[in-house]
């Protein structure tokens, strides 16, 4: 099954990635600019399910990566991952037939839908993670064995990197080091999939997942409804966020950040008629506390949302004095594997907790 995306269908895929993010996967707001005046000028693009890929089919994931506060301030010109696109073509001695997402969050969830606009290749409805991470090993195509070199960096000067390493976590360290040669955020074309690899190695129907996110807000302002109300009762929809919850309201007291290589590290602190409640980040928001009890954790999603409108705010654009609510969601089965947590689960940032699931938290909390 296929279909066409128009620029509604954009905007829509926009808010509801930015819920799924977590805060992380850069501004989502600025990916919609650019992918929307992409499909003004470009062709249309074609949204296709997992399933109906070929399996020799040539899937490639695009990405932007990078620290993203710096997004904010340089914003890409456009031509960054088509660059990325075409020489990791010529690397591999093979046209592309498909692109996908390596995450849904914020603006990486929209990178492969700009780039397919200019050069005319359908996306798949599928990512990497069903959420956003910081790190290039933290995808589920590396838990099945496919690996994201041979991938190639492009910088708005147009400087080209192809790298090919012996491992993920080498490409995740030696990335770190050229974000901030090549100018504080880029965009790459790596993870060159078969399409039979798709069907078993990604999380399918994320991107649809975050238009039916992003429509159920869109709708609740047209129809002057509550739109916590809506965009719950989208999540509770799902099969992989299904369980989904607001866990806190309150103002933004104090946010502590620093931008280190890549990554936005910091620490907010939210005060409400509930109490404390105490958020780590790193890209993206990773464990939430409240009066001192852990009530979300990586990898289940902790999402900070306007409190008058449900859309989400990025880390980078949380500020003292917004008035917010925090919800936190589960997360696709194959986040949760063993085999997977090892690789994201909160040890993995220096958490020295246990993953427990959210309807877990939420029932001992009861």
């Amino acid at each position: 099954m296929s279909r066409i995306l128009d620029i509604e269908d954009i905007d829509d895929i926009a808010a509801g990635a930015a819920v799924l993010g977590c805060g992380g996967g850069g501004d989502p707001y600025i990916g919609a600019l650019m992918t929307c005046q992409s499909l003004r000028g470009g062709a249309p693009v074609r949204l296709v399910a997992s399933a109906d890929v070929p399996d020799d089919a040539l899937v490639i994931v695009i990405a932007g990566i990078g620290a993203p506060p710096v997004l904010v301030e340089k914003i890409p010109n456009g031509s960054e991952s088509e660059l990325a696109l075409r020489f990791l073509e010529k690397h591999l001695g093979r046209r592309a037939d498909y692109l996908m997402a390596a995450e849904i969050g914020g603006m990486n969830s929209l990178h492969p839908l700009q780039v397919a606009a200019k050069v005319g290749l359908p996306v798949i409805d599928a990512d990497g993670m069903g959420r956003a991470f910081p790190k290039l090993e933290m995808t589920s195509f590396h838990i099945h064995g496919i690996p994201v070199t041979p991938m190639v960096l492009a910088n708005e000067r147009g400087d080209l990197m192809l790298m090919q390493t012996t491992s993920d976590q080498q490409a995740e360290h030696f990335v770190k080091h050229l974000a901030v040669a090549m100018g504080g955020i880029m965009s790459s074309a790596g993870f060159a999939l078969r399409g039979a690899e798709v069907k078993c190695a990604a999380v399918s129907g994320t991107v649809s997942i975050c238009q039916d996110i992003g429509r159920a807000l869109r709708e609740s302002r047209r129809l002057r409804q509550d739109p916590f109300d809506a965009l719950l009762a989208a999540m509770h929809a799902t099969e992989y966020y299904c369980h989904a919850h607001l866990i806190f309201e309150g103002k933004v007291a104090d946010v502590e950040r620093r931008v280190t290589g890549r990554h936005n590290l910091g620490q907010a602190r939210i005060e409400g008629p509930d109490g404390v409640m105490e958020i780590s980040i790193q890209n993206e928001y990773l464990i939430a506390s409240r009066n001192g009890r852990t009530v979300a954790i990586v990898p289940d999603l902790v999402a900070v949302l306007d409190e008058d409108t449900a859309q989400a705010i990025t880390a980078e654009s949380l500020r003292y004095g917004q008035r917010v609510r925090v919800l936190a969601a589960s997360v696709p089965p194959i986040m949760r594997s063993e085999a997977a947590l090892r690789v994201w689960g909160p040890q993995a940032f220096g958490i020295d907790e246990p993953f427990v699931p959210i309807e877990q938290l939420m029932a001992a909390g009861d």
